[in-house]
């Protein structure tokens, strides 16, 4: 069994979308104050990390990833295309606007060579996991 090492952003991040869904489900979407966390999921598949997330309406170009160590930053804006007053709405469930996540990974990666496509609203994102760092052995000197 792989250990996980525990990461409190993670966490904070985690319950952050679980309390914005549980929100949204009870109050309706008003109730989020118009924030839109995009569904993400993150796995692990050999030596590397996959991330995919849905990001229907948004496009490409509107959309930054950023990786520092084991951290992945995804920013972008889904931009609200129809001109429709908000008195004509009858249901508006869809979120417009900027969104931002910020995702830890349990261990670094090699930031030069992530590949990132986005496809029918699908982001993936592909993180060849960085070379574990060997121990290196230092020689005491005598005086």
């Amino acid at each position: 069994m792989a250990m996980r090492r525990s990461s409190p952003w993670q966490d904070l991040t985690r319950l952050q979308d679980e309390f914005s869904r549980m929100l949204s489900r009870t109050f309706g979407p008003a109730a989020v104050m118009d924030v839109w966390m995009p569904a993400t999921d993150v796995y692990e598949k050999d030596d590397k990390y996959y991330v995919t997330m849905d990001l229907p309406d948004v496009n490409p170009d509107d959309i930054e990833i950023s990786v520092t160590d084991s951290t992945l930053r995804v920013r972008g804006e889904r931009k609200h295309v129809q001109e429709v007053k908000e008195e004509n709405y009858r249901r508006s469930e869809r979120f417009y606007g900027t969104f931002e996540r910020i995702i830890e990974l349990p261990e670094p990666v090699k930031s030069e060579d992530i590949e990132a496509t986005y496809k029918n609203g699908m982001l993936e994102i592909v993180l060849p996991k960085a070379e574990e760092k060997k121990a290196q052995e230092v020689k005491i000197k005598t005086a």
